[in-house]
C-alpha cells in the first residue's frame, strides 16, 4: 500500500457512514470499504476507491458485502459508485 493510499484510507475512516447519513440516521462511525464495482470478488481495488460505511452497512445483513451490487440497488436505489461519490463529497 502506498503512502498516498494509506493517507486516503485514513481520511475515509474519519467520514461518517455515507449510507446512514443519506438515510437520515445521523453520523455513524465508519469503516473503510474497498469498492467492488467492476472487479472480481478477490480482486483488490485501489486504496483510493474506498467508501465510508458503518459496520452494519459494510458487512451486516443490510450491508454491501451481503447485498452485493444488485441488492444495494434494489434496497437503497444506490450503487457503489453513488456511495463512492458521497464519500468523496463528504471529504471535500
Amino acid at each position: 500500500m502506498s503512502n498516498a493510499g494509506k493517507r486516503h484510507m485514513h481520511r475515509v475512516a474519519q467520514v461518517p457512514c455515507v449510507l446512514c447519513k443519506h438515510m437520515g440516521l445521523g453520523e455513524t462511525p465508519a469503516q473503510v470499504h474497498h469498492l467492488k464495482y467492476g472487479s472480481g470478488a478477490s480482486d483488490k481495488q485501489d486504496d483510493c476507491l474506498t467508501i465510508a460505511l458503518c459496520p452494519e452497512h459494510h458487512t451486516g445483513k443490510s450491508g454491501v458485502h451481503v447485498l452485493k451490487e444488485k441488492g444495494l440497488r434494489l434496497r437503497y436505489n444506490l450503487s457503489e459508485l453513488d456511495l463512492l461519490a458521497m464519500t468523496l463529497q463528504e471529504m471535500a
